[in-house]
């Protein structure tokens, strides 16, 4: 059989158009995966707060309370200006002022520290419970492509306003990062000072939007492959 040019062309087009059709979606998916990586996750994060420490919110497990080791999966790491203290041993003035009610252990930063929460796997919700917020706290999430910092008010949602480091306020401050993926939690003060407890989570439930282009990528490559040798004209 003889094939001149043009219609061995128009078969090279033919055979190329379903691999572009397939692959169009695939690319319009990982360019939406992409956006919502470079846009971070603030904009999604949902937060909300109970006026006591418990009970945990539901699915979440208690990862750090300082009476004892941190929970398999995750370190805490101590940086510089913090210590553990016991609630036990109330206020220590113009230092460290328990989360009201916890005479347990709790953790302190004070001005110039930081400590950060790291986790084998990603978080999708974290809570922890704060006492006598102020405005020179600061929490800063990270993941994959992104990370973002909380101040302040900010830290519960901007509302009450008022980051005045009041002793008698304490709150679980819940945190839904809404299919993000959180890997590091930072806490930092730079005034004394920071003071907090029972830090609890639970894993994210499902990929990251990278994650899911690249399934989707490789599976679409292999019904291209298979596509395109059932496309392939033979000629005796």
């Amino acid at each position: 059989m003889h094939i001149n040019a043009a219609e061995s062309s128009a078969a090279r087009v033919q055979e190329k158009t379903p691999m572009i059709r397939f692959l169009r979606p695939l690319l319009a998916a990982t360019s939406a995966a992409a956006a919502m990586s470079a846009a971070g996750p603030s904009a999604a994060l949902a937060i909300s707060f109970q006026p006591t420490d418990g009970p945990l919110p539901i699915g979440q497990v208690m990862i750090a309370d300082f009476d004892s080791a941190v929970a398999a999966g995750f370190q805490f790491v101590e940086g510089p200006n913090t210590f553990v203290r016991s609630g036990a041993l109330g206020l220590d003035p113009g230092v460290s002022a328990p989360p009201p009610g916890d005479t347990s252990n709790h953790f302190t930063i004070t001005k110039g520290g930081f400590a950060t929460l790291t986790a084998t796997k990603a978080l999708g919700a974290f809570s922890f419970f704060l006492g006598s917020p102020d405005t020179f706290n600061s929490v800063t999430f990270s993941g994959e492509g992104f990370s973002f910092t909380l101040a302040g008010d900010e830290i519960w949602g901007g509302a009450p306003a008022g980051a005045t480091g009041d002793q008698s306020i304490g709150r679980r401050v819940i945190y839904d990062f809404e299919g993000q993926a959180v890997k590091a939690i930072t806490f930092a003060s730079s005034g004394n000072a920071f003071e907090f407890d029972g830090l609890a989570g639970a894993y994210a439930a499902v990929p990251e939007p990278a994650a899911w282009a690249m399934m989707l990528i490789g599976f679409g490559g292999a019904g291209v492959i298979l596509r395109r040798r059932r496309a392939v004209p033979r000629f005796a």
